[in-house]
């Protein structure tokens, strides 16, 4: 399955620093035409690019609360990542409360969801031959399909949890009229896994809010009352990969340079003393997402806070059908045979040997091997390399 990216470019706004194109984990972005490219079908919606961007000339944004207008019944999905920025049990049930204040007819708190979905991979995990792979996380699923799609068999096929929920919801709320499910978002990511605003029509949530773009409104009803809230504590620390239960069977990590090291030696059979692995693309896991406010290191001990106020809920009953996709989402979607691809790799290699191997990014690239592919695909010529520009026409001694 390949999420439409949710990195949006403003033109008016980018000084050609090239700082993106540097920073991104799979070469998605390259400058053309004096203006950035983004390649959908490498972008991992990592959100490298907007933090390196120190103009914001890249950015990604989520629906508004203007589109709760649009349905008779409306649904706001709270992950367990954003109630963690609350520091005591009270503050979570003012968070709720004026989070329906907004005008939502339920708020929804995904933890028994979370921790339902992390339950189910622990147990499938313990009795599969080999190590299985499993994150709530779309840029490891995604990073998975790019760059290991020899393990793409690894990886445990269950939902989302926020798909989870919404399947349930759905199912509950049917005859209600027409139900309009939101999801506070903690990361960029996370934008895409809702038919709305980047239309990705094949999720059942029907759109998507960046959390730190709502609280502002959201700041002016905290003291305004209190909702009742009970969390379950198996899905707050899904949120927070610190916390979780040390198991000598299993490996949990967190940021995406730490993912990569471990998916290739687990791709080279280098890590058989696992039986699964849970990964996390931002640091502390879910509660460091870029989209939350605050720090990840003070809700790490709101986590324990919030567990001992509020415990008191039990993971989500769910049918077999709400819990698992019924094939493999993530499987490579490059339907090459191996003799193309190995023409095209010679291809690649023939033209890298003439390239100078800098990676300089003076091509709006970021490296000569990108720049290689891209000539073979036809997107890009030799020409186009400024160094070697350079040398076949060097300019003349004004002397």
């Amino acid at each position: 399955m390949t999420l439409k990216t949710t990195v949006t470019y403003t033109l008016s706004r980018c000084v050609k620093c090239l700082r993106c194109i540097q920073s991104c984990p799979t070469s998605a972005l390259s400058m053309q035409n004096n203006r950035i490219r983004i390649d959908q079908n490498l972008c991992l919606n990592c959100g490298q690019c907007i933090r390196t961007c120190q103009s914001k000339g890249l950015s990604a944004q989520g629906s508004t609360l203007a589109d709760i207008t649009n349905y008779d019944v409306t649904v706001c999905l709270v992950p367990s990542a954003f109630t963690t920025r609350c520091s005591s049990g009270f503050e979570a049930r003012q968070m709720f409360y004026a989070l329906k204040k907004l005008g939502f007819d339920e708020v929804v708190d995904l933890s028994p969801y979370e921790g339902r979905i992390h339950d189910e991979f622990v147990t499938a995990a313990s009795t599969e031959i080999g190590t299985s792979i499993t994150s709530f996380c779309p840029v490891i699923n995604r990073l998975i399909q790019l760059q290991y799609p020899m393990l793409a068999e690894a990886q445990a096929a269950l939902r989302y949890p926020s798909e989870a929920a919404a399947r349930d919801l759905r199912q509950r709320m049917k005859g209600q009229g027409t139900v309009g499910i939101f999801l506070l978002c903690e990361c960029e990511a996370k934008l895409a896994l809702a038919k709305y605003p980047y239309g990705n029509s094949e999720y059942e949530v029907d759109h998507a809010m960046s959390s730190v773009d709502l609280m502002p409104v959201l700041r002016k009803h905290l003291s305004e009352g209190v909702d009742e809230l009970t969390l379950c504590p198996q899905g707050l620390l899904t949120a927070n990969p610190s916390q979780l239960e040390d198991d000598t069977d299993f490996l949990v990590v967190d940021g995406l340079e730490r993912c990569g090291s471990v998916l290739s030696m687990l791709e080279f059979n280098q890590l058989p003393m696992y039986r699964g692995m849970e990964l996390y693309a931002c640091a502390n896991g879910c509660i460091g997402g870029h989209l939350l406010w605050g720090n990840s290191y003070a809700a790490r001990k709101n986590t324990s806070v919030l567990i001992n106020d509020l415990r008191h809920k039990e993971t989500a009953v769910l049918s077999s059908s709400a819990l698992h996709v019924s094939e493999k989402a993530f499987f490579t979607s490059d339907t090459r045979t191996f003799q193309e691809k190995l023409a095209a790799f010679q291809k690649i290699q023939q033209i890298l040997e003439q390239l100078p191997g800098f990676d300089c990014s003076a091509c709006g690239v970021q490296t000569c091997r990108k720049m290689a592919e891209m000539i073979v695909e036809g997107k890009r010529t030799l020409n186009d390399c400024r160094v070697l520009a350079a040398e076949n026409n060097p300019k003349e001694d004004s002397a």
